[in-house]
């Protein structure tokens, strides 16, 4: 159920009574005639810019809704919309709970504003946060970094979630979104979901020196190599490919040292202790966006070694270990897979940050200062 746009002035009391109104609407009762529980565990701000931002964020938020339920504002802001003050519309979307005949409700506070308003937005969205519970910034799409529109509506929040698939500039915005938590008067973690997306990665590669002989290869690296597939009429996805090399570099303290564009891709080079690693990022056709091969190559006194993962299916890879002088291993792993809502679900359950995120993105930034001579 929809409440129409609120007047010239957005009224946060009257957004308030709009709210419990249609809480007591005769469909959002139970069938014994109770209220609909209001249940808020965050206060969740989307931004959409563009008007298929909105309906994704609607329906992104109502999957989320049996286990985050939250105070939502969805702040939209509209280029085509005639100049104007912002206006507000409310609803709520309720579901039965569960066999108790009770029903559970989430409220969305949709902001509607031209360009030239959007500054006023900030404010409006400050006025309409509950209090004593957090503040998380979701902007789906990729973030106007430099726009002071976003600084006004990070300054109560403890989180920035963005998806650097989404990214059109990718370079420049993944070295903006490196600075931001550092950008004074800001305290803010960062969430990338295409990092969350990695996470059956990083796993199995961290896996492979979980024993004594794996730990021994780790610091024998000298080469890895990082297939990616862009589909037809689609994107690579660069940023899984970056991110992981940051992720390595991060946590196996190397040091960047090289970054090439190349036609198909990109050659990058670290220093390790004892010796130097090149990866080499190789884009290519095929059917599912995204990382499709890792491999590690390693030497040492007994000779070269092989550490493999390739997508095989949607949700499944292979893993082929072939260490010097060894038979070749080979096994069936599962690449799990998340949709967005579950994707967000976990952004916000995050306690502490994504303090390996935020280190691994460092280095993707290191690395780009290194292309442009900085």
């Amino acid at each position: 159920m929809v409440a129409q746009p609120t007047p010239d002035t957005i009224d946060v009391a009257r957004i308030e009574r709009e709210l419990l109104a249609l809480l007591h609407a005769p469909e959002n009762l139970s069938p014994d005639g109770q209220q609909a529980a209001r249940t808020h565990v965050v206060n969740l701000v989307a931004v959409a810019t563009a008007e298929a931002h909105r309906e994704r964020i609607l329906a992104t938020l109502d999957r989320l809704s049996d286990h985050h339920p939250s105070r939502a504002i969805i702040a939209t802001v509209d280029p085509t919309r005639p100049a104007g003050r912002p206006e507000a519309r409310v609803q709520v979307h309720c579901r039965p709970l569960g066999t108790t005949g009770m029903r559970i409700c989430v409220e969305q506070i949709v902001l509607e504003s031209s360009a030239g308003g959007a500054r006023q937005l900030p404010s409006i969205v400050l006025g309409l946060l509950l209090a004593d519970l957090p503040v998380v910034v979701w902007w789906p799409g990729e973030p106007a970094l430099r726009d002071p529109l976003l600084y006004d509506l990070l300054e109560p929040a403890y989180r920035l979630i963005a998806d650097s698939a989404e990214f059109i500039h990718l370079e420049r915005s993944l070295t903006a979104l490196s600075t931001l938590r550092r950008r004074p008067g800001l305290a803010i973690d960062l969430v990338d979901l295409t990092w969350q997306r990695l996470t059956p990665w990083r796993d199995l590669i961290a896996q492979f020196w979980d024993d004594r002989r794996g730990s021994t290869s780790l610091r024998q690296i000298e080469r890895i190599e990082i297939d990616l597939c862009r589909p037809p009429g689609g994107r690579s996805q660069r940023c899984e490919a970056l991110l992981i090399v940051g992720w390595l570099v991060s946590r196996l303290d190397w040091r960047p040292t090289g970054f090439t564009r190349l036609p198909d891709g990109y050659e990058m080079r670290a220093k390790r202790r004892g010796g130097d690693v090149t990866f080499r990022l190789r884009i290519s056709a095929g059917a599912r966006a995204g990382i499709n091969a890792i491999r590690i190559q390693t030497r040492g006194r007994r000779g070269a070694s092989v550490f493999s993962l390739q997508a095989q299916e949607a949700s499944v890879g292979e893993i082929r270990v072939a260490l010097a002088g060894q038979s070749e291993i080979v096994r069936q792993t599962r690449l799990e897979s998340l949709n967005e809502a579950e994707l967000l679900a976990s952004a916000i359950d995050t306690l502490r940050g994504e303090i390996v995120f935020e280190d691994a993105l460092e280095e993707v930034a290191a690395f780009l200062a290194l292309s442009s001579g900085r």
